[in-house]
């Protein structure tokens, strides 16, 4: 593939993936408002879920394929592009407060599935064992998530959707079509990026830590740009720590339930503390109960830090 088709390739999926942003992010919050339930769990699974999907396909093919170190690399950068980049540039365009329940769940999880990977990245290799656990963890992480949706619908909107029946079935299918855009998106990014990537002769690892990982958070980020323009900032931190618990244990566990998936001294070393790093960097902002402009500058100062180095020692 020349250079130019490899750019032309990139540009349909940065025009898919806002395409299908627009569209997931309109019609689940008003499928949330009329079902009753708040924005943030619509955040924390559905459009997280959701968006996750292009890390899913990337991770499980790359370990299937051997390629160990794109799979491994397309997670942990993305997960560290979720909170430096998403979250960063989100804070950044617009401070905002963060839910009471983030500190009592998410956040817990969010630890539990740093430590859960540093294990397995230690030993060497995340085997079927670990990822039993890993899985067994987003179990736990959904039904927790269950058992708050269901006890945190709003009255009023029940009644409103009594006195107005919507038309679920037809919002269900305008959501699917909006993951399937950025899952189409995202692969032509993905494979556009990879192939100027290799035409500099970037090195596999790098690319899955950098290319692919900023190409498959890029759901994340267009949702959460959509998002914020309509003042739903519970969907943006939803979206963002329920993507890295999804990444972390779902995805990565999944993959190694396939097949088990060999962890790289550099990532060890590297990559495995600054994702650490970026995760629990959230625990003292989160305490707070807000996020500021220059906490989301220094997110974003921070990651790009971290891109600047990886590319530097490549």
């Amino acid at each position: 593939m020349t250079l130019f088709l490899s750019f032309i390739q990139l540009s349909l999926g940065v025009l898919f993936l806002v395409g299908g942003a627009e569209l997931l992010t309109h019609h689940c919050i008003v499928l949330a408002r009329r079902l009753g339930i708040r924005p943030i769990i619509i955040g924390l699974t559905i459009i997280a879920f959701g968006t996750s999907a292009p890390e899913f396909f990337v991770t499980v093919i790359a370990n299937m394929r051997g390629e160990s170190d794109l799979a491994v690399g397309n997670i942990i950068g993305s997960n560290i592009a979720n909170i430096g980049l998403i979250l960063g540039l989100s804070a950044t365009v617009r401070p905002f407060v963060i839910p009471v329940r983030i500190m009592r769940v998410e956040v817990p999880f969010l630890v539990v599935s740093v430590i859960l990977i540093g294990i397995a990245a230690w030993q060497g290799m995340l085997s079927r064992p670990a990822a039993v656990i890993l899985l067994f963890s987003f179990g736990a992480y959904l039904y927790f998530l269950m058992d708050s949706g269901t006890s945190c619908t709003l009255a009023s909107d029940k009644e409103e959707s009594k006195a107005d029946p919507p038309r679920y079935l037809m919002r269900s299918v305008l959501i699917l079509v909006s993951f399937a855009g950025l899952v189409i998106g995202s692969h032509l990014l993905i494979e556009g990026a990879a192939s100027i990537a290799r035409f500099f002769n970037c090195p596999e690892l790098i690319i899955g830590l950098s290319l692919t990982a900023v190409g498959t958070s890029l759901p994340e980020l267009a949702s959460t740009i959509s998002a914020l323009r309509r003042n739903e900032t519970g969907l943006v931190i939803g979206n963002v720590l329920g993507s890295n618990f999804a990444n972390t244990c779902g995805i990565l566990g999944f993959a190694a339930l396939m097949k088990p998936v060999p962890i790289s001294p550099h990532v060890l070393l590297t990559d495995f503390p600054a994702m650490a790093a970026f995760s629990l960097a959230l625990i003292p902002i989160f305490r707070k109960g807000y996020i500021s402009r220059l906490e989301g500058i220094m997110l974003l100062g921070a990651y790009a830090a971290y891109v600047s180095i990886i590319y530097l020692k490549s």
